[in-house]
């Protein structure tokens, strides 16, 4: 069995950099600390959607190294080696950002912050390189999920399950950390660990170990 990962925001975690970068270029006194919320607080704003997309552009290119690794992620994938399950991650990640000027190759960015946080190393997570796969559109990821055979899928983004190809054969999980804040705040019914036909809802790693594996003791 592979089960397949997506990279940013489900492995990589940018909520406190991203907070970071707002209050460093001066765009809040305290950002809100949440991907989603603070991108909407900057789509309020005129010309705010360039804006967000410049911080992105920052955050997965130049200050990379700052981005945290996702709590239980480590955990999850040394599971999978231990279970025999072989762990592929498939990202939608183009070269080079459209709205940055630093020239930041975006995939050697997110290798080398894999690197440094022991994804290929022997006694660490024993992935090789091989394993990482880097797509220019969401079309191209979802086929390369289709072609490596994967029969679990986690992602953070509920589109990549919608898109046109995405193989029925694998489980929709989608990494929804925030998920039960947002309902509350919505006056949406919460659905963190909720499923459905086609979607599987988690707030935290160990959530997606139970359901991939069983309970652990």
């Amino acid at each position: 069995m592979r089960i397949g990962i997506d990279f940013d925001n489900t492995i990589a975690g940018y909520d406190g950099l991203f907070a970071t970068l707002a209050e460093e270029r001066g765009l809040f006194q305290q950002a809100p600390v949440g991907k989603r919320d603070l991108r909407d607080a900057l789509r309020q704003r005129p010309e705010g959607e360039l804006t967000w997309r410049r911080l992105q552009a920052e955050a997965y290119g130049g200050r990379m190294g700052d981005a945290e690794l996702q709590d239980g992620v480590a955990q999850f994938i040394q599971l999978c080696r231990q279970s025999g399950v072989a762990v592929s991650i498939v990202s939608h990640k183009t070269r080079h950002a459209n709205f940055a000027s630093d020239g930041t190759d975006l995939r050697r960015a997110a290798t080398n912050w894999m690197a440094a946080h022991g994804f290929f190393d022997a006694t660490g997570l024993q992935l090789n390189r091989d394993d990482v796969h880097f797509e220019d559109t969401r079309a191209a990821k979802v086929a390369k999920i289709a072609q490596l055979n994967c029969r679990w899928f986690i992602d953070d983004l509920e589109e990549v399950f919608a898109e046109p190809g995405f193989p029925s054969f694998a489980r929709a999980v989608l990494y929804d950390p925030h998920g039960a804040d947002i309902a509350a705040r919505d006056g949406a019914r919460d659905g963190a660990t909720a499923s459905s036909d086609n979607l599987l809802r988690c707030r935290h790693w160990d959530e997606i170990g139970g359901h991939v594996f069983g309970p652990q003791q």
